[in-house]
């Protein structure tokens, strides 16, 4: 039987986005699919895709709107398609939905995109928001079907781009933690001195406004004498000399930026509680990977994280932009064994019965054979 070819495209991209792809790229069928994917991924990761039977084109997609880069991006993207010929096209991501389905004008493709995180046309100003609509109104129109990552990222893109609901299908990312490098020797309390009873909070992310590390740091700053606890953030990003400003200013000694990690299963055991402050998110990727090893999560009421978490049942919500809720939740969690084991144990299992590989894998595969009848 001849493969079905699928081809993926996304700018460049860490975190949640990136390991969804992964996630795919690496698990599809390959007796069954030929893919490829059009990325800037590092080098490491392009080697590791290219052993497991994956096709690399390197197309560098900006983000924003640049008229020169865009259309160089556009012209690579054309020229990837007639090298490959694939029968599907799948885009992750806003930038990359929108100058590759540009891109696809002409070819006779069946288009999807994923949608990974919430519009931000509220941050627009009144003619950027009307551009990018009207330009998403009408390549919608040309795309064939159209996956969120949450139910709640389904509704907002309904609404603000006028899409019937039938058409955009909600596919969970997986807690897929296969990809990650082991660091066994990774030991937090020994490598900082720090003694048995000292919490110690974990955050991972991309250091940005929205992301809300800020926060975080506030909420250790509000703590200081109630709870003795030990933070770690690792991610890396634009924000992190405001942040470490931050740290300085306020006189904290107890929060540690590690800068991008790839032993995240490592990091998360060593951890005793992990805390997302995000101010948007689509799912929540690590809060899904730290309760799958069994770590209790406080995390913010946005996005996907309430299709994650139910509160005070297997983790705690917080309200975003409020440290001092954040600084009470991690006070009851520091000072609460029993509840720290009981989210331990039915986070874990909760993750496991609904955000598995196979599931994800297995709803991707039944979407692109629906496409090909079609």
């Amino acid at each position: 039987m001849e493969k079905i070819k699928v081809m993926h495209i996304i700018r460049a991209a860490e975190g949640g986005m990136k390991k969804h792809l992964l996630s795919i790229l690496l698990g599809l069928d390959k007796e069954k699919y030929q893919l490829a994917v059009g990325c800037s991924f590092d080098k490491n990761t392009s080697d590791y895709l290219h052993e497991n039977g994956v096709l690399v084109y390197h197309v560098d997609i900006c983000d924003g709107l640049n008229v020169s880069k865009d259309a160089s991006a556009i012209i690579k993207i054309r020229n990837m398609i007639r090298d490959f010929k694939p029968e599907i096209i799948h885009f992750h991501g806003a930038k990359a939905s929108l100058i590759g389905r540009f891109a696809c004008f002409g070819y006779n493709l069946k288009i999807v995109m994923t949608v990974h995180n919430f519009p931000e046309y509220k941050r627009m100003n009144k003619i950027k928001k009307r551009l990018y609509l009207s330009m998403n109104k009408y390549l919608n129109k040309k795309t064939n079907a159209i996956i969120t990552v949450s139910e709640a990222l389904k509704r907002a893109i309904v609404d603000e781009e006028n899409i019937a609901p039938e058409k955009v299908k909600v596919i969970y990312n997986c807690v897929d933690l296969s990809t990650y490098v082991d660091n066994p020797s990774l030991d937090f309390r020994k490598e900082y001195n720090l003694e048995p009873d000292t919490l110690l909070i974990g955050c991972i992310s991309r250091l940005i406004p929205s992301k809300g590390v800020q926060d975080l740091i506030k909420a250790l700053e509000i703590l200081k004498g109630r709870v003795k606890v030990f933070a770690f953030v690792a991610g890396d990003g634009p924000y992190l000399n405001y942040l470490q400003d931050m740290v300085q200013k306020a006189k904290l000694e107890n929060i540690r930026f590690l800068g991008y990690r790839n032993d995240i299963n490592d990091f998360l055991r060593n951890i005793d509680i992990f805390v997302l402050p995000s101010h948007s998110e689509g799912f929540g990727i690590s809060v899904a990977e730290a309760m799958t090893l069994g770590v209790p999560v406080i995390a913010t009421n946005v996005g996907g994280i309430p299709e994650i978490i139910e509160n005070n049942e297997d983790g705690i919500i917080v309200n975003p932009e409020s440290p001092n809720d954040l600084a009470n939740a991690i006070e009851i969690l520091a000072t609460n064994t029993d509840l720290r084991n009981k989210f331990s144990k039915k986070g874990r299992e909760y993750i496991v019965s609904n955000f598995s590989k196979e599931k994800m894998l297995n709803d991707i595969d039944i979407l692109y054979e629906n496409l090909r009848r079609k």
